[in-house]
């Protein structure tokens, strides 16, 4: 059982997020380093499409992908009720099926955490530079490196939220392991209660993920070859840099297309 499978569980679970202002961010990034006409844009691992939606209804031609079917149906239903135009379908990252060219591409809440080999991250960098135009931008959303590599986590892995008749309580780091010294992975056993209304019931997965410093994605960027790493922000605030202030939460950067 995965919280992947009920996406209107994980629209509450992450109802924290502030999708506006990291939509602020992207269009601003976008306008700042982009350096082509196109202004469609791919959402990589897009989830339920909360960004894909709200990109799409600030006048942006947006597509999307991931790979959990259900994630895809709530995100095709998202864009529908909106009226856009969206292609939408289940994929991987690292050979994903598109031939159309976009100017900006995305990746948040930390997909690019879940390439766990070398061969994978660098293949996903190949697949999206083959989809992007020519000075279009990627940006990338990671797990701030502090978080495993000290005991100064940046924010709290245990929260609850709730939405309409729906509260979830979710325990994300529960039973993680320590880093592996020698592969950067780390497992968790997420344990998220569910109470809709009057059912209650609990779900229970397993993660595995991979933890990426920022030398080391400068390094990968550079062995790639098709990217020029441009910004590095710790946050969605635009003024955040990237350091390891306690404001610095997020590894984000910002790739173009050479």
């Amino acid at each position: 059982m995965s919280l992947y499978n009920y996406p209107e569980y994980y629209d509450a679970a992450f109802n924290y997020r502030d999708v506006a202002l990291e939509c602020d961010f992207i269009e601003k990034k976008a306008s700042l380093f982009g350096l082509c006409e196109n202004s469609s844009m791919l959402d990589i691992a897009c989830g339920t499409g909360a960004h894909l939606e709200q990109l799409g209804r600030r006048g942006y031609e947006v597509d999307g992908f991931d790979i959990s079917p259900q994630m895809v149906e709530s995100a095709i239903k998202k864009s529908e009720l909106a009226g856009l135009n969206s292609h939408i379908w289940v994929d991987n990252m690292v050979a994903f099926e598109n031939d159309r060219k976009y100017g900006v591409a995305i990746n948040l809440l930390t997909g690019f955490n879940y390439l766990l080999r070398n061969e994978d991250a660098l293949a996903h960098l190949d697949r999206v530079a083959d989809v992007l135009e020519r000075g279009g931008v990627y940006i990338v959303e990671l797990y701030h490196p502090r978080d495993f590599i000290t005991n100064r986590p940046s924010t709290a892995n245990t929260w609850m939220e709730s939405s309409d008749q729906v509260e979830v309580e979710v325990d994300w780091d529960r039973e993680r392991t320590n880093v592996d010294v020698l592969t950067h992975q780390t497992e968790s056993s997420p344990h998220i209660i569910v109470k809709d209304g009057e059912k209650s019931f609990s779900i229970d997965m397993r993660d595995k993920y991979r933890i990426y410093l920022y030398q080391e994605m400068r390094l990968m960027i550079q062995c790639n070859g098709r990217f020029e790493l441009v910004d590095a922000r710790g946050s969605f605030k635009l003024d955040n840099p990237l350091d390891n202030s306690r404001d610095s939460w997020r590894m984000i950067l910002v790739l173009r297309r050479k």
